[in-house]
């Protein structure tokens, strides 16, 4: 992509001389300032600069003002323009590059910090460029990569820009966490103290090396600066600004299947088949853009489908769901509904000319609905509401990039052509994914809708998660995978994974096998690949292949109600889901955690560690912190603190290890199939020895609606505390408004003997299937609770 690598220089920027009267002044000109807080850590700096519009960002961000003064940190605007953030101790964290605060250049801005060498970098959405993001020079435009960038650095992942643009930056520094957040739709860069080469070979003599740069391209300066003293508070300061992600419906955290090239009835119903025929539970039979009519947006191709709706109701009548593909581009026909209404109505972008603009995407020739417009989004939530009726309860929306084939993106104009391409280039994705959001939340009032999503913006999870687009089948895209996931949770997207086996090129069973295992976990679970390639699905290779693939399914079945306690915790208090070892353990000389890379944390309890390289079957595996791990491939306890070395892995095997003091809701019994009720659990309790506690808030509902919102939820308080050869529990139906739950407990330690409530209970070894491996806990029966 031509200039993709290249961001607005510092040299070419004046910088504020000073900042007075609640203003900076660069040279003749001076840029009135306001400064406000919410008395949280969150603190937030807007300057109009040269802008003549009030700032066209339409991220629903959520920040109070208050004029009470923030016990713990202060970000103060000194007489030289420069900024300082400093904690209540007047540590400071984050301070402005002497003469190098805030800069324009032309309608462009800059806000420059000085670097540290103790400083880490992460975040930053979606990029391709690995955990830690020290020396990174990057620019926010949402891309179509495949069609922006030639091969050889796409079949490599040397492709940035990506899909997802959010302009948010974490930094650990020596005195805690800061998180800078620029809330702006126009193109954004960041850089990182990078280095500068001259033709890429060539090291020049720079003064932006030893800084820490962020601006737009356009726009006022809209600056949210977020401070905490841990990773874990700033990334729930942070998600509660932003939104969290709603509690998604229970299937949507199932296994999804998925290719281009399931386009009728008969296609779903025969991998319903091979699914049931095999005993694998899925939960999403997904359609590429080959079931729409000619690629017609909200069309159905009558020779796939021929008894509509009836097929559809046939296929699902099993609880499994058909998730449709919808794109954006409305194919140029006047023969053609939903064209012609929205030409009438206005609704489409405009060029400069004043026309419609028309680019060119799988219906060939095609206009494309201008979601910065509120009719607009009105318009496509009635689309959709209408599509959904045929039986429809989510969708993935692609090509909203937007994707715009040969011609020049630039040309398409929003606002009727007021407004410019880059107003609401990086923010038309999450248009469309509110407004197909909405849709579906009038189709079925009382229902979770799941949308995913191939390009984002600031504040876009509350909407839709997203998978992390078009990859490539190597192990390249492999080694990729964790630290692109982990980057987008961290910045506000905690719904994410990628296409399981790569979407281009064929697949080899081994490199199947891998992605799979490291995938298992990831909050979002799907199985994708591109027409015309070695087939992806668990049944295609060979048996060991069936097998790994079987059992990796049926653990993320097991761990289901686990992994909904995750989403439960989040949308109440922004909790984290999916995590670097970092946000939950602090790095030590034994075991620096900074750049650990192919490793991560689901949740507070379970750490996965999987082989992400070809022709190997040992690893060496961080265990942080200073308690004990149980691995589950060894059924045993290990200590933690420092590394693991030379770690042998089964090839149907994954490295899956439970934090000590965890409380662990798993599924009942062998998964088989994609039936799961919350209702119905087994809490595993892990706990190393004498002494060790552990507790959780277990809750059920129906795991689909909004009535838990309504009170229709239960809620189990269990508190276990280990003495001697005993697990003494005490467990509480502390909330009943869903009816009452049946539990078993099930014991991993050196125990011999269960009290609940005080008494005493049977017990005896529960064999548990996980990861591949079998475990034997001691266990009760099922109670009513």
């Amino acid at each position: 992509m031509l200039y993709a690598n290249k961001i607005p220089y510092v040299a070419n920027f004046r910088f504020a001389e000073a900042a007075r009267a609640d203003a900076w002044q660069i040279g003749a000109d001076r840029f009135p300032v306001r400064l406000a807080g919410n008395g949280e850590g969150v603190f937030r700096l807007t300057s109009a600069l040269r802008s003549d519009r009030p700032n066209p960002s339409q991220a629903e961000v959520t920040f109070t003002e208050t004029r009470t003064p923030d016990a713990a940190y202060a970000l103060t605007l000194g007489p030289d323009g420069g900024l300082v953030l400093a904690d209540a101790g007047g540590r400071v964290l984050l301070e402005s590059w002497p003469g190098k605060s805030l800069g324009v250049c032309g309608n462009a801005h800059m806000v420059c910090f000085r670097h540290q060498d103790d400083f880490r970098y992460y975040g930053m959405g979606e990029k391709l460029l690995g955990l830690e993001l020290t020396g990174v020079r990057s620019r926010f435009w949402n891309t179509d990569a495949f069609a922006d960038f030639d091969w050889g650095a796409i079949k490599n992942a040397r492709v940035d820009p990506y899909y997802v643009s959010i302009p948010y930056m974490i930094v650990r520094t020596s005195a805690g966490w800061a998180g800078l957040v620029l809330n702006t739709p126009y193109p954004a860069f960041m850089s990182t103290a990078a280095d500068v080469a001259i033709e890429g070979f060539q090291a020049a003599e720079s003064s932006a090396s030893k800084m820490m740069a962020l601006g737009a391209e356009d726009g006022g300066l809209d600056l949210f600066v977020v401070a905490a003293p841990t990773l874990a508070e700033l990334t729930r300061r942070f998600q509660r600004l932003v939104g969290p992600m709603p509690l998604p419906p229970l299937w949507a955290l199932g296994y999804h299947q998925c290719r281009w090239g399931y386009r009728s009835a008969a296609d779903l119903r025969e991998v319903q088949r091979r699914f049931a025929e095999h005993d694998i539970p899925v939960d999403g039979l997904w359609l590429d853009i080959d079931y729409m009519d000619g690629f017609r947006v909200f069309t159905l191709n009558h020779d796939a489908f021929p008894n509509g709706a009836a097929d559809l109701a046939d296929i699902t009548k099993t609880g499994q769901r058909v998730v449709p593909i919808l794109d954006p581009g409305v194919k140029r026909d006047d023969e053609y509904d939903v064209y012609r209404d929205g030409r009438a109505r206005d609704l489409f972008c405009h060029n400069p000319e004043g026309e419609e603009f028309i680019g060119l995407v799988w219906p060939g020739e095609s206009a494309f609905p201008d979601f910065s417009l509120e009719e607009t989004r009105e318009w496509w939530a009635e689309r959709v509401a209408q599509f959904a009726q045929l039986g429809f309860e989510g969708a993935w929306l692609d090509m909203n990039d937007p994707s715009t084939g040969a011609a020049s993106p630039h040309d398409m104009l929003f606002g009727r052509g007021a407004d410019s391409h880059a107003t609401y280039h990086n923010q038309y994705a999450a248009g469309m994914a509110k407004a197909s959001r909405d849709g579906f939340r009038r189709a079925r009032p009382d229902q979770r809708p799941f949308l995913v999503t191939r390009s984002n913006f600031l504040a876009g999870g509350r909407y839709a998660a997203v998978w992390t687009g078009d990859s490539v089948s190597n192990y390249t895209y492999l080694r990729k995978t964790i630290p692109t996931c982990l980057n987008l949770a961290l910045s506000g997207i905690p719904f994410n994974g990628g296409d399981i086996g790569g979407f281009a090129g064929d697949v080899t069973p081994r490199l199947l096998r891998d992605w799979m295992k490291a995938s298992f976990l990831l909050p979002f679970c799907r199985n994708h690949a591109c027409i015309n390639t070695a087939a992806q699905e668990p049944w295609a290779y060979d048996e060991l292949t069936l097998v790994t693939m079987r059992e990796m399914i049926r653990s993320r079945y097991k761990l289901l109600p686990y992994l909904y306690q995750l989403f439960v915790a989040h949308e109440a208090t922004g909790e984290a889901i999916l995590r670097p070892l970092f946000h939950d353990f602090d790095t030590t000389p034994e075991l620096e955690l900074d750049r650990i890379d192919d490793a991560y944390l689901l949740g507070p309890a379970l750490l996965h560690a999987p082989i992400m390289d070809e022709n190997t079957d040992t690893r060496d595996i961080p265990l942080p912190g200073q308690g004990a791990w149980f691995s589950v491939m060894e059924a045993a306890w290990v200590p933690g603190g420092g590394w693991r070395q030379g770690v042998t892995v089964a090839e149907d095997q994954t490295p899956l290890y439970v934090r000590d003091g965890s409380i662990i809701p798993m599924r009942p019994g062998i998964a088989t199939d994609h039936r799961t009720a919350l209702h119905d659990v087994e809490l595993h309790l892990f706990l190393a020895g004498d002494g060790q506690t552990a507790a959780i808030d277990y809750v059920a509902d129906d795991g689909l609606t909004y009535a838990y919102q309504r009170g229709a939820r239960s809620r189990l308080r269990v508190e276990a505390a280990a003495k001697g050869d005993t697990v003494e529990i005490m467990a509480d139906l502390a909330e009943n408004g869903a009816g009452p739950l049946q539990v078993r407990f099930a014991v991993h330690g050196p125990f011999g003997r269960i009290k609940i409530n005080g008494d005493e209970v049977p017990a005896a070894p529960l064999v548990t299937r996980l990861a591949g491996a079998d475990v034997a806990p001691l266990a009760t029966e099922r109670r009513e609770v």
